[in-house]
């Protein structure tokens, strides 16, 4: 709700980056665009990459068996051999074979969903199966940082509900799409996730839950008979379509920031006939594959988690601050009472401090990054000149760039109704690194 009062009192699309902008924290919302376009969008990729691998491993070890010393790195080797069709993909053909595909793999989702619910369903009511259920927190982990670490998995299941708020511009409507798009999409996800999870929990222990690599492979083998064969692939067709909507999303992002002076100019690389940002899709991808290598799953979405909260907890802290002052309204926005960012605000700090007591290791990474960029913004983008070399150097990597991705570097033309002090000046130093 938060959000959407955000997204329909600040019409401008980038999400955080573009309401910290707003809130003239431009030091903050440069460094949160490169740890978003450095660690958190790429993390995503990473995780759905290597979740890719495991379920085509998991499905072929029918007829081959990996070695469990090969599986880290098969996984990886696996996932990386999709994402470069991907990227292909992504740089010839947009609208033809890739919404045509994102329907396909919609498609597959429902139906995989459907048929995971409705078989856990006939063994609840049916066959009375619910012994699973009896004592179902007994033996439970109580200890506050392991409970935030794993509601950081659980809601990385949800990630997308602010989506709309990226592109916030492009909505009609936004004081009506906004809520019901957030509200019921919510709402949807919620009810299917949660009765996905009462499914498998009909079929499997606690137990067999947490030592599969596969939960859905493995509910699917002990009730779908023959067919089990089959699921671990139909997941593995709608990750290729999840992986796709991240490299769109996340190349466009860090696109975005190279139009608006955050990035460095030859990310503004983009393919004259198919408009592909070429060089985004590519370093994204290298930048996932480079992530994936730092630790398992759980730790990777740990790192992601941390980095994306802290960037809300900033936006939350804003917009408290200039709701309080009556400076943020707009005629068609939808309000909410002040006390909902409040608690958003203090869930955000919970599920910031919390896990540092368990895991210092991932604060450490999410501050690093952070500082990181609050450096390049401090020595690229607040100068208004630079040192010569760097614009010779930068010369000779966009004239490197437009030969080897066959692109041309596109001038950021700021919209008129856009306040020049709600985004980055076109008189930063990095903006002027351009032919």
């Amino acid at each position: 709700l938060s959000y959407v009062e955000l997204g329909t009192t600040i019409r401008k699309s980038g999400c955080d980056f573009a309401y910290l902008s707003h809130f003239g924290w431009r030091p903050l919302a440069s460094s949160f665009m490169w740890v978003s376009t450095c660690l958190s969008y790429p993390a995503v990729l990473a995780i759905q990459a290597i979740s890719f691998g495991e379920y085509i491993v998991t499905g072929l070890d029918s007829w081959i068996t990996v070695d469990e010393d090969y599986r880290f790195m098969t996984y990886r080797l696996v996932g990386f051999s999709m994402l470069w069709p991907l990227m292909l993909l992504n740089f010839f053909s947009l609208k033809k074979v890739a919404g045509a595909f994102q329907i396909v793999a919609t498609a597959i989702k429902l139906i995989v969903a459907s048929v995971i619910i409705f078989t856990g369903l006939y063994h609840i009511l049916i066959k009375k199966q619910t012994q699973n259920f009896q004592n179902s927190f007994q033996g439970s982990d109580w200890n506050p940082g392991n409970l935030v670490l794993g509601v950081y998995s659980g809601l990385f299941a949800y990630n997308g509900w602010d989506v709309l708020n990226f592109g916030a511009e492009e909505i009609e409507n936004p004081r009506r799409t906004l809520p019901i798009a957030a509200i019921s999409g919510i709402a949807i996800s919620a009810t299917v996730f949660i009765l996905m999870n009462v499914s498998y929990f009909s079929v499997l222990s606690v137990e067999d839950f947490k030592n599969s690599p596969a939960v859905a492979v493995t509910f699917a083998e002990r009730t779908l008979g023959n067919f089990h064969y089959a699921i671990p692939f139909l997941i593995s067709l709608l990750l290729i379509g999840s992986m796709n909507t991240t490299i769109f999303a996340c190349s466009r992002y860090m696109y975005s920031g190279a139009q608006q002076s955050v990035m460095p100019t030859p990310l503004r690389g983009i393919h004259y006939a198919s408009r592909s940002p070429r060089l985004a899709v590519f370093a994204e991808i290298l930048i996932a594959i480079c992530l994936s290598f730092i630790g398992n799953l759980d730790q990777l979405i740990s790192y992601m988690s941390f980095a994306l909260w802290s960037q809300r907890t900033c936006t939350q802290a804003g917009f408290i601050y200039f709701k309080l002052r009556g400076t943020l309204k707009s005629k068609n926005s939808f309000e909410v009472p002040i006390f909902v960012p409040i608690i958003f605000f203090i869930i955000c700090i919970a599920l910031l401090v919390i896990p540092i007591t368990q895991n210092y290791h991932v604060a450490i990474y999410g501050l690093s990054m952070t500082a990181g960029g609050a450096v390049i913004y401090i020595v690229f983008i607040y100068p208004k000149v630079l040192p010569e070399v760097l614009y010779k150097i930068n010369d000779s990597i966009v004239k490197f760039v437009q030969i080897i991705f066959n692109c041309v570097i596109e001038k950021y033309v700021e919209n008129v109704e856009t306040n020049s002090d709600d985004v980055f000046s076109e008189d930063s130093s990095i903006l002027k690194l351009k032919l």
